[in-house]
């Protein structure tokens, strides 16, 4: 028997790490998109520099915002994890979609920032945010819907609640931005840094309502 939960506990163990090396992963393929920019030195001007570096101005964007976001999905991540006490195989099978959601976000952001004036570029970026952002809610439901299995009894109805309501903050908002590239495709992406702030307010709606 002991040895049984000595095995369960090394292989939940073993999702979490593998959750962290395939974030980690992520995260570095994204900075391999800025490649310092050349220009041989018998046309090197500081004009042609400076002209250069504003030319990777929307790959530093896609970067930034890809960063923040993927690192924000990964604080979620950890704080469900953090109630999540045992696994099932539904539960490994809902993180490996959270993971191929994340996995392929390098792909649509690569896209997006050589091609920051096209709406299906941008809409397919937004996309892949909002998808691995609701496959991270799954996993969560799963848990929930298992409750004294996965997570335990103590956990209360309002903690439950409170994590589930600040899960939407990512599909909320990439759904703001999709609707917001109808109207210019550059203003979608103001959208995105709004994401911890509706994580917030929808936090202490839940919480005044309860």
């Amino acid at each position: 028997m002991n040895n049984s939960n000595e095995n369960k506990t090394l292989t939940f163990e073993r999702i979490l790490l593998f959750s962290d090396a395939v974030i980690a992963i992520v995260i570095t393929l994204l900075v391999l998109e800025l490649k310092a920019p050349h220009i041989e030195r018998e046309h090197f001007t500081e004009a042609a520099m400076r002209h250069e570096l504003f030319e990777l101005l929307p790959k530093f964007l896609g970067f930034i915002y890809s960063f923040f976001i993927v690192g924000m999905m990964w604080i979620e991540h950890h704080r469900i994890f953090r109630f999540i006490t045992d696994w099932d195989f539904g539960l490994i099978w809902r993180n490996l979609l959270f993971l191929l959601f994340v996995a392929f976000i390098p792909f649509p952001t690569a896209l997006f920032s050589e091609n920051y004036y096209s709406q299906t570029a941008f809409m397919l970026y937004a996309t892949s945010f909002a998808l691995a952002a609701l496959a991270k809610v799954w996993i969560w439901q799963h848990a929930v819907s298992k409750r004294g299995e996965l997570i335990g009894d103590d956990v209360d109805d309002e903690t439950i609640k409170q994590i589930t309501m600040r899960s939407y903050a990512v599909p909320i908002v990439c759904l703001v931005a999709i609707g917001l590239s109808f109207i210019a495709v550059g203003l979608g992406g103001f959208a995105f840094p709004l994401i911890p702030l509706v994580a917030n307010l929808l936090y202490r709606k839940k919480k005044v309502v309860a």
